[in-house]
Parts: structure tokens; sequence; C-alpha cells
């Protein structure tokens, strides 16, 4: 059978090769077992394939998406194979159990290929937050389509008891058509002055309880609501994400009730091999001499030795620089310090996670506190914005960005995120400015997927 109108040109050869090599898993697996099959596509265009693939998007709610442009990364998962959630203090080691009993028999017929079949997480902030979407999930997606520096891989994946019908639901996925049209945002659901006098008012408590030293920091965070005629406007959004921030990671996970989706310059971790990256970012500002500000120099060694004191009972070395470097970005600068380190032997990827989620630089520090502080104040984090979003491969590697720059896509409207650092000096108009600028992003390529423009985007 033929793929008709796909995302992928799939003939009769390449479905009769996948229910081969399925079958030949399935043979010999354990009841329990997932299996994975992947093919081979040969080569494509480097930094564009995330394009095609967006232009295509089916109608599936159920999509995740992962593309640094910058290093030639674009992965499309759709459907579900397998999915957990969580929710509490214990949601990490709860996911961490899951992942295990699914990697201990995840069966791969990697047909030639480099390729590691993966699962895609994404938390919240805050573990006892409820939304639109789990407090943290686990999926593994029944497809996925995966360009590493051009090399194009679809890897199809499914419960070893669901093998019977496999095929036809795989193709079932690639054949769905695209939306119609999407039609523009129609305006406002909020008063902007209303907001700017409410964020005087929790600045000015967040700086008082800095002044009597029950903390040294606090990330305030602000949301737009936005009404859509159409919410099918995911697609084109990301699309335009891709063009403006190519040295951001660029991200979504969608389910039945929303779609959660941005683009990112913070990196959370990244392990392989034993070894883990980390970011300090925190220090924000429009033009590098104003980031030179004690503020700014203060906020970013705070988020630094957080980071330090996370890590070092997890690792043998450390290598963190002396000085920050700026990192410069279409609407902001910050200041940034990659930190990486050598793990002791048995330390995972989820036991990193739970030492560095949150940074100071999405919560504030010292870290208890300023939860506490932020939950009796009621602050409000639309999906998993402040949280994370990611991958973790078969083999335990993997990469989590700190979700930033991002916006939840619900029937009807859609919801925009964006925080601020409140440390001794700040300002609640200099705040609400960086928080604006913050939103633009998002704002920015909302306007420009609205208005159906495909000009490339600029770095900086």
């Amino acid at each position: 059978m033929k793929t008709p109108s796909g995302l992928l040109a799939l003939n009769e050869a390449h479905w009769r090769d996948i229910a081969c090599r399925l079958g030949s898993l399935a043979a010999s697996a354990p009841s329990g077992a997932l299996l994975t099959v992947t093919l081979p596509l040969g080569h494509g265009d480097t930094c564009n394939a995330g394009h095609d693939w967006l232009d295509r998007q089916p109608k599936a709610a159920e999509i995740c998406y992962w593309s640094q442009a910058d290093s030639g990364s674009h992965r499309l998962g759709l459907g579900r194979a397998v999915v957990c959630t969580s929710a509490g203090p214990a949601r990490f080691t709860a996911l961490q159990a899951a992942f295990n009993g699914i990697a201990q028999q995840w069966l791969h017929d990697a047909g030639g290929t480099d390729f590691q079949p993966f699962a895609c997480i994404g938390f919240a902030f805050d573990d006892d937050s409820a939304d639109v979407l789990p407090n943290a999930q686990l999926g593994v997606a029944a497809v996925v389509l995966d360009n590493y520096r051009g090399a194009l891989r679809a890897s199809f994946t499914t419960p070893v008891r669901e093998a019977a019908g496999a095929v036809a639901r795989w193709q079932a996925l690639l054949a769905a058509e695209p939306g119609e049209p999407q039609r523009p945002v129609v305006g406002h659901l909020a008063d902007p002055t209303l907001a700017q006098r409410a964020w005087q008012l929790r600045v000015d408590a967040a700086l008082q309880a800095i002044a009597n030293g029950e903390v040294h920091k606090l990330v305030l965070s602000r949301s737009r609501r936005l009404s859509l005629a159409d919410d099918r406007v995911g697609a084109a959004l990301l699309r335009r994400l891709l063009n403006q921030h190519r040295e951001s990671t660029v991200f979504a996970m969608g389910t039945a009730k929303g779609l959660f989706c941005g683009a990112t310059p913070e990196r959370l971790l990244a392990f392989r091999d034993g070894k883990v990256q980390t970011d300090a970012l925190a220090g924000t500002a429009w033009g590098e001499a104003e980031l030179a500000v004690d503020k700014n120099l203060r906020e970013q060694q705070l988020v630094v030795e957080a980071i330090r004191a996370s890590l070092q009972p997890l690792c043998r070395t450390l290598d963190i620089p002396p000085a920050p470097t700026v990192m410069h970005l279409r609407e902001l600068q910050h200041l940034h310090t990659p930190i990486s380190g050598h793990t002791h032997a048995g330390v995972g990827i989820f036991d990193l996670l739970a030492r560095l989620h949150p940074t100071p630089a999405v919560g504030g520090w010292p870290t208890a506190g300023a939860r506490e502080w932020l939950r009796h104040h009621d602050e409000r984090r639309p999906g998993w914005y402040g949280g994370g979003i990611g991958w973790i491969d078969r083999a335990g590697n993997g990469e989590i960005a700190v979700a930033l720059r991002c916006g939840l896509i619900t029937p009807g409207r859609i919801e925009l995120s964006a925080g601020a650092g409140i440390v001794a000096g700040s300002t609640a108009a200099h705040e609400f400015d960086e928080t604006e600028a913050k939103l633009g992003t998002m704002l920015a390529a909302l306007r420009d997927a609205d208005a159906g423009t495909q000009q490339t985007g600029t770095r900086g």
C-alpha cells in the first residue's frame, strides 16, 4: 500500500520491508516488549527538512517536535506507542522507573542506521501544578521522522501486543491530510494596563521578601492570552520560530487537549556516555554594556553557584569557566556560562534532572524558599512553562531544554508566558519591559505565521 499524499512517499516495497522486519522482532519478543523498526531514507536538506514535515503536519493531536537548526537536528513524532504520566515530589523517580521498564524490553531493528529510538519527556515547573497538560509525561511516539545533518530516517514503534495492526496505524498517521490554512489571531483577552499594575504589586512583594532576607532571588512570570480564530496555527508558528530563532531549540508537545510549543535558548542538561553539559543563563539586557551592571552579574553568579552545588555530588570532574560570555539572541542578550562534567559511575539522566531542576534561573534562590514563596503568592505557569521538555534515548542519553519563550494553544486561544528574575536592585518597570521582550519571541512568530510570510529570519 502506498501512502497517499502523506508526509513520506513510502511505496509498497517499503511497507513490506517494515512489516517483515516487525514480524521478525515480534516472533522472539517477550510479552511486554516495545518494538521499533527504523527505515533509512537517504539524505535531504540539512536545514529545511523540518519545514517540509511541518507543512504536511497531520491533524493528529499527539505530536512531539524537536529542532536545533544550528546543529542540523530535526525530529517530528506522531501518535503514541507508550505514554506514562506522573505528579508530586516523586514524579521524576516514577518516570525513571517507567523508562527503565521500557528500555529493558525495547527491541530495535536499526536497518543499518545509527538511529537510537527515544522517549519524549515534558514536565511542569512545580510538581503539584495541574493544567491542560499532565504535570509530567514520558511518551514514545508511534512514528518518528528524524533528520540529523541530512541523514533521513523514519522509525515505527509499537507494543508487541499491538503488532498485528501496527502497520495500518502507521500508514494512517502518515496519510493524514493537513488542515485548512490558519486564520489570524483576533485579539487580546486581557487589559495590558491592568497586567502592568498587577506586575508592580508582585514585584514590590518580591523585593520586600528579598529585603527581609527570606530569599535572594525570585523569578516572577507573566502570561498574555490571545484569542485564535483557528487554533490549528501550530505548524505555521513552529515554522516561523525555526526561521527566526536558529540559535534556539524549537519544541512542541501536543495532546488531545492542547499544544505546548516555543523556542528556548536555554539547555537544562545534555547527557551522553557519562558526560553532562548544562547552561547557566541569567543576566538579561538589551545590550552588552547593560549586562555588566552589578545586578546582572550577581544574578548570574547565583545560578552558577547553584548549579555547581547541584552537580558536585554527582560528578567526579566539573568544568566551570571563571567568567560568563554573552549569548546574543534576537530580542535580548544574556550572560551565559557553559558548565560540563563527568559523572560518577551509575549516575543517569534522571538523577541529574532531579538535582538540576529548578535552577535559580527559573525559580529563584534558595530553591526551597523561592518555591514556597511562589506557591504562597499563587504563581501560575501555564502548561510546562519554566519546566522542561526533551528526549531520552534507549541507551539513557538525552537532552532536556528549559521550557521558555513558549505558548500553550488550546481551543480558541493561545497563552504566552515569560518571566524575569527579581533581585535586590530590580525595578518593576525594567523587569516588565524584559518580559515584554521575551513575549515578543512568540508574538513575532504569530504575526508572521498569520500573515503567511515566508521570509527567513535573522540571528541575533
